[in-house]
């Protein structure tokens, strides 16, 4: 079977999308996803393949629309076959807003030599296909797989994927090279890419380092290790630094929890864990060992090909156990004390996970019913966690990390916790003694050593959650809420609904009710 021909395909990369004064700048959370570009495109350059910088050049839209039916009624079947026609103006020919940003032009003009080179295509439409001459320029190269990235997940990424999956090519969706300016619209489009057929990676499992492989196809891709996760979870962050601290290529597969129903109570994931929970690694097998005389593989009877583990814990110690030897994560078992060590610290993380979930169900409970968590309940569990951490303290006092001089297994079960009360508020001085210095040094110091080691290409950073680049939106320890532009409010108090049993107004109505069917 021949090798399919593939591109990289990168949509409006342009400054009215990415700058900081373009008039529909993506999201913050997602310009990360722009780091990814110099990796991903030098990695199609240097193995021979074109890479397809598509832009977009719509016309000045007409500021007067009042008596324009068509474009008061919106139809979305028909959306992403349209083109950009708000009033507001949108990477108009000639304009700043249409150009690259310099960063992108550089890696335009460093792609266009070599033998697959670049190819700049202007569009005027959602879609790369409509009206211009993309269809013929993948024919003529034989090209039959597309690997696609770029802005907006939803709106010209979505067309170009759905176009393309129409005419017959194959389309593997660089999740981490997408960008976006609504998360949930991002989410939506992936799910409706995926159920059409498009698959999802990332750059990392494409191209973790050097040039492409030549063998890589959807075959191999299929032939990797899955995760599915949810974003900003404790135990799949753990999950993926072991994965990426060994330098194992895997599938990723994000669920979302935030969607009704939530994709961790449908059925066919249900199958994978009856209790509904996440992460989830499905372990490709390798082929059995061939027949030497038949060359078949040698088999007893049905063989699973694939392995499902749940519990992040568990999963850690599996991968340790089956995945890259060369790159252990624990102490060898003749260092009988080191290994006891790490395994107790393994399991002793999940006490802080756990009490730390007690002040987080708390505080989004309360948040939810309407109501303000008791601030001596807030105390009470924050001094919890904060006791917990004095344990630890003692730990990164006597070693570089959490249970050894080395970097191990311990460290991806640990520090996403220590990350995530950090993400939520957590302040290093202790409540008590505000105003004086960290109540936690060495513990502080182990949290930026972990951070920064390896930098972007460390496993901590690398297995961030989408979007955390900035503080929670809740800060835990005090209680408050980030508001749109970027300051912290009280907690938030949602209204109880009215058939919420806790809902002053409706035993008010109960009692009305009972009055009047007692004719008082």
């Amino acid at each position: 079977m021949a090798t399919p021909k593939r591109c990289l395909v990168m949509i409006d990369l342009q400054n009215d999308f990415i700058a900081p004064e373009g008039r529909f700048r993506i999201h913050g959370d997602s310009l990360p996803f722009l780091e990814n570009l110099h990796d991903i495109s030098t990695a199609f350059h240097v193995s021979g393949y074109p890479v397809f910088w598509i832009r977009s050049e719509y016309a000045t839209p007409n500021q007067d629309t009042s008596n324009s039916t068509e474009r008061r009624i919106w139809d979305p079947t028909k959306f992403l076959a349209g083109t950009h026609t708000g009033p507001t103006p949108c990477c108009v020919k000639g304009s700043v807003g249409a150009d690259f940003p310099l960063d992108v032009r550089a890696l335009v003009d460093k792609s266009s030599s070599g033998q697959g080179g670049s190819i700049i295509l202007t569009k005027t439409w959602y879609s790369a296909f409509k009206e211009t001459s993309f269809l013929n320029d993948l024919k003529s190269r034989g090209i039959t797989e597309l690997f696609v990235g770029g802005i907006q997940t939803n709106v010209c990424v979505n067309a170009t994927v759905n176009d393309a999956l129409a005419f017959g090519f194959g389309v593997t969706l660089l999740e981490d090279c997408l960008g976006w300016r609504k998360r949930a619209s991002h989410d939506r489009a992936l799910r409706a890419m995926t159920k059409l057929g498009a698959r999802l990676s990332s750059s990392e499992v494409i191209c973790p380092t050097g040039p492409l492989s030549p063998t890589f196809d959807s075959t191999t891709w299929k032939k990797l290790p899955e995760l599915l996760y949810v974003n900003g979870s404790i135990p799949s962050w753990r999950v993926m630094m072991a994965l990426h601290d060994k330098g194992i290529k895997f599938r990723r597969t994000r669920l979302l929890v935030m969607s009704d129903p939530k994709e961790t109570r449908l059925p066919e994931f249900l199958k994978l864990n009856h209790r509904g929970k996440t992460p989830v690694f499905v372990d490709v097998l390798p082929d059995p060992p061939a027949d030497p005389v038949s060359k078949s593989p040698i088999s007893s009877g049905s063989v699973d090909k694939t392995v499902t583990i749940n519990e992040s814990l568990a999963i850690l110690h599996y991968i340790e156990a089956y995945h890259n030897p060369a790159r252990p994560l624990l102490p060898p078992l003749a260092n009988r004390a080191a290994h006891a060590r790490a395994l107790a610290r393994i399991q002793e993380s999940e006490n802080l996970r756990l009490i730390y979930d007690e002040l987080e169900d708390a505080h989004f409970g309360a948040e939810h019913a309407g109501i303000k968590l008791d601030a001596a309940e807030r105390a009470r569990l924050i001094s919890a966690v904060d006791k917990e951490l004095d344990y630890w303290e003692t730990y990164a006092e006597k070693t570089a990390f959490i249970a050894g001089d080395g970097f191990g297994l311990a460290d991806c079960a640990f520090f996403p916790i220590l990350a995530y009360i950090v993400h939520r508020g957590f302040d290093w001085r202790r409540r008590a003694d505000a105003g004086l210095e960290d109540a936690w040094p060495y513990l502080k110091e182990y949290y930026h050593r972990v951070w920064e080691r390896g930098g972007k290409d460390g496993c901590a950073q690398r297995s961030q959650p989408g979007g955390w680049n900035r503080g929670g939106k809740a800060n835990l320890w005090r209680g408050t809420r980030r508001n749109a532009k970027g300051l912290y409010d009280k907690q938030r108090q949602v209204k109880a609904p009215l058939w919420d049993i806790s809902n002053p107004h409706l035993s008010l109505y109960r009692h009305l009710l009972s009055q009047f069917q007692s004719g008082v």
